[in-house]
């Protein structure tokens, strides 16, 4: 497990809690709360610990205090623009702290808080964080949320041994003291794995193209082959033909009345078959007077 603190205005800069908090991996900063009045405040000292964080090489989230009464868009929208000023890297992670109702009962919370996970899950490209506490978990505030990584409030617990109320089943982050400085333990070896289970994910390497042996479509004039294109991977479809110009005909079932020309000569480049196309099989193909056959490349 590795050691971290959450900061938020009270702190300080870095030179006025990094003293305190000791030798630790990863620091979480708050960033923004969005009032239910309408009202925006924002950390005057985050900007400095996240830099400096990101100096010292520490693992860094960045954290919202909810607020149900207040609009989703609204809260997400000041946190991202925060975020747009401090810069967000590809390791860093992101948290909502939901530890207050505001008044609504606990479906409400829980659907509030449901639309701002995906909002920022949506715009950010990682899983937000949840913190919270037990009896408000316990109170039902957190229902359907339990696919967020849990940042427990637990200091009654051993440290890296807290209580996981539902619909968890276990926890990511542990919060066990709170003086002088909010204290943390991380469910993680090392940063790295940390980064790899918070961060946004990286992008999946492009695959070599693997071709398959040409699948003859036609054979002679006006013939018509039924085919299907495979769904497993497929990217393009390279059409071969040695007579020049021809026209394919696509005709769809799962009864949509549509159509596809696509034009190519010989030797031309491989022709893409739009991505809505695929996962409906292709039921025949008209390749006019040509001998025509297909490469699938994946």
């Amino acid at each position: 497990m590795i050691r971290g603190v959450d900061l938020a205005s009270w702190q300080g800069q870095p030179g006025q809690w990094h003293a305190e908090a000791g030798d630790i991996d990863f620091a979480a900063v708050k960033l923004s709360e969005y009032q239910p009045d309408g009202s925006r405040d924002t950390d005057p000292d985050a900007a400095a610990d996240w830099a400096w964080l990101k100096a010292s090489r520490k693992g860094r989230i960045a954290y919202l205090y909810a607020h149900p009464a207040a609009p989703v868009d609204g809260t997400a929208v000041l946190f991202l623009s925060q975020l747009d000023q401090l810069g967000l890297d590809p390791g860093d992670g992101i948290a909502i702290d939901l530890e207050v109702t505001d008044g609504r009962n606990p479906a409400l919370v829980s659907v509030w808080a449901r639309l701002l996970a995906r909002t920022l899950q949506s715009a950010l490209g990682r899983v937000p964080l949840l913190y919270t506490y037990l009896s408000f978990a316990e109170a039902g505030n957190c229902s359907g949320l339990g696919n967020l990584p849990l940042w427990i409030a637990d200091p009654s617990s051993p440290a890296g041994h807290p209580r996981v109320p539902a619909p968890w089943k276990t926890w990511a982050i542990h919060q066990y003291s709170t003086a002088p400085l909010d204290r943390d333990l991380a469910a993680y070896p090392d940063l790295a794995a940390m980064a790899a289970a918070l961060g946004k994910p990286a992008p999946k390497p492009v695959p070599v193209r693997a071709r398959e042996d040409p699948v003859l479509l036609s054979k002679g004039a006006g013939a018509i082959t039924p085919v299907a294109i495979p769904d497993d991977g497929v990217k393009r479809i390279r059409f071969l033909t040695a007579n020049g110009t021809a026209t394919l005909r696509y005709q769809f079932h799962d009864d949509i009345e549509e159509t596809l020309d696509i034009s190519w000569a010989a030797g031309s480049e491989p022709v893409a078959v739009p991505p809505a196309k695929f996962g409906l099989r292709v039921t025949r193909v008209d390749a006019g007077a040509n001998d025509v056959s297909a490469v699938f490349e994946r």
